[in-house]
């Protein structure tokens, strides 16, 4: 049983927050199938009530067991398993829409990636709560790199490009928390700015005066000016290549970010139909059930990675904007947790467990109106998928583990 005064401190706000839009998504998968006409298999809100019953219990499961238990080895021997089932699903994963990122038998199928992200934040809590870390010290920070790195490959080589990314946005949100200075942060970002602007030259050549000036002004050891400069050089010479290796629909969709229209009926159909039901749902939106755009399947995808602009079409402007209020108060929640918490590795924990959320969060949103390319990731608790919803609610069990033993040290 726990302690009375623990489940004082459960915070109720996340706790209602995230019921409520695991109970919003499921009567939008309950939308978005229900067409006669559907292509996809009718009754998946019953599935998905049945996984948010068993997502329930696992929150609670994990918000049981002090979050203590995690640090040390346990975080590094599930880190094991979660890089061990990566390279499985290389091997003998599922193939679906050019991608191989599934295990399981028969109908049973779960993503490793969602698992190997808790796994992730849980060896970076435990490396960076270690006591006299100095994140300045190159060998420190290159470990930490290391341990999200791998990861990181394994999942690219799926390919999962949207949800390897999550593991540079993860690290480099627990490298700021435990105190590594913004100019460290910049650098570690520059190789990224430097391969995604060298598509454009003039933005690129303004990135490469803003790095020699921080360079100059940075005072740091000429053996690290060197290393970062010859990274970056590294990173501009290899980006072609790395281009011409990306998977065809990679490309595509890349390209179709920047100009959805100059394919309007092939890669750029996705993001082009999403707009239109957003902006037809106006201010109240056309109401439960009457989309069009989702009634005559014009919109793609639209139980999984599309499901926002259900909401917008069907509940326009007020429905999006509460969905995007709801969200705006797990993460704010989860950082007033983080910030609240005592020990070092449970405040870690839980600004690590909020990251995922924040990315997850904005780059659904900003694909559905064309602000980001489509990277197929589900939006947390909205989108069908028992692994999507039950990994979002083991965070969120772990989250207010630490809220409840926010006191500890």
């Amino acid at each position: 049983m726990i302690a009375p005064r623990l489940t004082a401190d459960i915070d109720r706000p996340l706790f209602f927050t995230t019921v409520l839009l695991a109970l919003i998504g499921i009567a939008f998968v309950f939308s978005a199938t229900a067409m006669q006409t559907a292509q996809v298999e009718h009754g998946l809100y019953l599935k998905q009530f049945l996984w948010l019953g068993l997502a329930l219990l696992g929150a609670a499961a994990t918000a049981a067991v002090p979050y203590r238990v995690y640090e040390g080895k346990t975080a590094w021997l599930l880190y094991a398993i979660g890089l061990l089932l990566l390279a499985l699903t290389l091997v003998i994963g599922h193939v679906g829409l050019g991608a191989q990122r599934w295990l399981g038998w028969g109908p049973l199928k779960f993503q490793p990636s969602e698992l190997a992200k808790i796994a992730v934040v849980m060896v970076l809590a435990s490396m960076l709560a270690a006591k006299r870390i100095d994140l300045t010290h190159l060998p420190t920070l290159l470990k930490t790199l290391v341990a999200a790195g791998v990861p990181f490959l394994l999942v690219l080589k799926q390919p999962d490009l949207g949800t390897s990314l999550c593991f540079i946005m993860v690290v480099l949100t627990m490298l700021y928390w435990a105190g590594l200075p913004m100019l460290y942060l910049f650098l570690l970002l520059s190789p990224l700015l430097n391969g995604a602007l060298s598509f454009y030259f003039p933005a690129w050549i303004l990135f490469a005066l803003v790095l020699a000036f921080v360079l100059y002004r940075s005072r740091l050891r000429l053996g690290t000016v060197v290393l970062v400069v010859a990274i970056n050089l590294a990173v501009g010479i290899a980006t072609p290549h790395v281009w011409n290796h990306l998977e065809p629909y990679q490309r595509q969709r890349i390209a179709t970010f920047l100009d959805p229209s100059a394919d309007p009926y092939g890669a750029g159909y996705q993001i082009i139909q999403s707009k239109i039901a957003i902006g037809s749902g106006g201010v109240t939106g056309k109401g439960f059930m009457h989309g069009t755009q989702k009634g005559l399947e014009f919109l793609p995808e639209q139980h999984t990675d599309f499901i926002f602009s259900v909401v917008g079409e069907e509940t326009g402007f007020v429905g999006a904007g509460l969905v995007t209020v709801l969200y705006m108060v797990l993460i704010l929640r989860g950082v007033r947790i983080a910030r609240r918490a005592r020990n070092r590795f449970g405040s870690l924990l839980a600004i690590g467990l909020t990251s995922v959320f924040l990315y997850h969060v904005l780059v659904n949103v900003c694909m559905t109106v064309g602000l980001a390319p489509v990277t197929g990731l589900p939006l947390p608790l909205l989108s069908y998928g028992g692994t999507s919803l039950l990994t979002s609610f083991l965070q969120i069990g772990l989250i207010q583990n630490v809220a409840m033993r926010w006191r500890e040290y």
